[in-house]
Formats: structure tokens, C-alpha cells, sequence
């Protein structure tokens, strides 16, 4: 699960409830986890409109993304 749907699930809304309300294009984050793009490589636009919506922070947002997707790495070397 990308670190996005992850952040979204655990505040219980969805990418089509962000991209209705702020100025993320529809689609937009559907994309960026399709394309499985790391914490490091979205743009401070996005995790800006995300922050917006979940009245927060886009630091915030940055570093929840950023500590999930150490996790999942973490987890992903301990399986192997």
C-alpha cells in the first residue's frame, strides 16, 4: 500500500475527497500512487493541498508520509 492511501486511510477520507476540494487536479493522487512515487519525489504543491484539507501542516504531512514509508521499507527487509 502506497504511503499515501495509508495517510488517507488512517484519517478516513479518500483521494477523490481531497482532489473535490482543494485545487489537486481529478486524478491527480491516483497517479502518484499508481506510479508508486516515493515520499521524497511529491511535490511541496501537493502535500500542501493535502495538508489543506486535512487541517494540518504540509511538514506534517511530509514527515507521516515519510515515517510510513520507512515502515513499510523496515517491514518489507524483514520479510526477506
Amino acid at each position: 500500500m502506497h504511503p499515501i492511501e495509508q495517510l488517507l486511510a488512517n484519517n478516513n477520507t479518500t483521494a477523490t475527497d481531497i482532489e473535490s476540494n482543494t485545487r489537486l487536479k481529478e486524478g491527480s493522487l491516483q497517479k502518484i500512487i499508481d506510479k508508486d512515487i516515493r515520499t521524497s519525489d511529491i511535490s511541496l504543491r501537493v502535500l500542501s493541498q493535502i495538508a489543506i484539507f486535512l487541517n494540518t501542516g504540509a511538514d506534517i504531512i511530509a514527515k507521516q508520509l515519510s515515517d510510513i514509508e520507512v515502515a513499510n521499507d523496515l517491514a518489507f527487509l524483514i520479510e526477506d
